[in-house]
């Protein structure tokens, strides 16, 4: 979702100014990198379970300047399916955006040309179901030539042909109030029973409402769409609270929630004042519902300020790997991974110890640049984040990493 000081579905409800990609994006690029060797490294800071202060890695180059925020979902069959989206300004205050979609049958070592579907919307966020039907959240600003509406709204897209062909399906649930931003969950969580769950909120006025939608059908039709409540909010706090949140079901059957809140200090760490005081200095908090998401409960805080675009990936062993972006506050911006304890109730992070500094590459004095990832694990072990950085002329560029994560405590 966009809460970034650029182009933003929090700043779009609000009318900031959009900061856009600049040139032609909408071409076709071919990324290839065969051959080379593992030869960079990722370091690990504050070294507790990892003994190594650095990881053997291997960077791999995707898509063209300014293709941004990068999401990246495994396939059945193993073949790697990655989405960004780029955009332009048009005349009048208009804006064109486009997700682009590129593919790895090697577990990330060569990339596919770039293909442009014909979905709505901006900062695409891949989902796969066992099944392998693909999905991807976005949300379609205002200004968008696509966007008939003249408001910020979501949408969910459907492929069951790996991405080739897809059926939108646009998230504005009746209960919302009429031409109010709504946005949703980054990924959609497929549940222990099958069924998929993906939240969605109004943003920018106060006392935002929630729902959680469900699908019985691999996501064909959305049959149930349950009012949330959430405790423990801060009076009229005028946010999305499902907005880029990410959704996570433990063994027992309970479900989490790990949203983004507070711009503007609207919610800060207790005991303490945002030191950025915007958008992009908010921070995590967990939240759980043991009624399929009807309730949801305040469970802990979990990191920093400027931390966000998180996700969890269990890794095996009850062991689990975080990824998240430090998007502001402290130098290096970029993704980092924090290793974790998975109980049958729940899940554990220490984000102090063990800093896997995934991405390093934005300069310092360079906002914003780096993230997003998520990780995935491939059947031989071997990790693939996904990312964007910024070059010291502010351009954004698109990478993913391979790497390995050694014996940890």
């Amino acid at each position: 979702m966009g809460r970034n000081v650029e182009v933003s579905g929090r700043q779009a409800a609000a009318g900031v100014r959009l900061l856009l990609l600049v040139g032609a994006t909408f071409g076709c690029g071919v990324c290839v990198d065969a051959t080379a060797e593992d030869t960079e490294f990722i370091a690990v800071r504050n070294g507790k379970r990892l003994t190594s202060g650095q990881i053997a890695c291997r960077r791999v180059a995707v898509g063209i300047v300014d293709d941004y925020k990068p999401s990246i979902a495994l396939l059945p069959d193993g073949e790697i399916l990655l989405c960004m989206f780029s955009g332009r300004r048009l005349e009048d205050g208009k804006v064109a955006e486009q997700t682009v979609l590129y593919r790895s049958a090697d577990g990330g070592k060569t990339w596919s040309e770039r293909e442009t579907p014909d979905i709505a919307g901006r900062e695409p966020s891949l989902s796969v179901t066992k099944r392998g039907t693909v999905l991807i959240t976005t949300h379609l600003l205002g200004q968008d030539v696509r966007n008939k509406e003249g408001y910020t709204h979501s949408y969910i897209h459907r492929s069951e042909d790996r991405g080739k062909t897809w059926i939108s399906t646009r998230i504005e649930p009746t209960g919302f109030r009429p031409r109010v931003t709504g946005l949703t969950t980054r990924n959609v969580l497929e549940m222990a029973d099958g069924t998929l769950l993906v939240g969605v909120s109004e943003h920018g006025i106060k006392q935002c409402r929630s729902y959680v939608w469900r699908s019985d059908d691999d996501g064909r039709t959305w049959g149930t769409r349950q009012l949330s409540r959430f405790a423990e909010v801060p009076a009229d706090y005028p946010y999305t609270l499902f907005g880029e949140a990410h959704l996570w079901q433990a063994r027992s059957g309970k479900l989490y929630a790990i949203l983004r809140v507070g711009a503007g200090n609207s919610w800060p760490l207790s005991g303490t004042t945002d030191p950025g005081n915007n958008d992009q200095s908010e921070r995590m908090i967990v939240y759980s519902s043991v009624d399929e998401g009807e309730t949801w409960s305040q469970v802990r805080d979990l990191g920093s300020y400027g931390q966000m675009y998180m996700s969890i990936l269990r890794l095996g062993e009850e062991r689990l790997l975080l990824t998240y972006t430090q998007r502001a506050i402290v130098t290096p911006l970029g993704v980092r991974g924090a290793l974790g304890q998975e109980s049958a109730d729940g899940f554990e992070f220490d984000l102090t110890q063990d800093q896997i500094m995934i991405d390093t590459k934005t300069p310092v004095g360079v906002a914003s640049g780096g993230g997003f990832g998520p990780t995935l694990l491939l059947s031989d072990g071997t990790l693939v984040t996904s990312y964007t950085y910024r070059d010291a002329e502010n351009r954004k560029h698109a990478e993913v990493v391979r790497w390995r994560l050694p014996a940890w405590k």
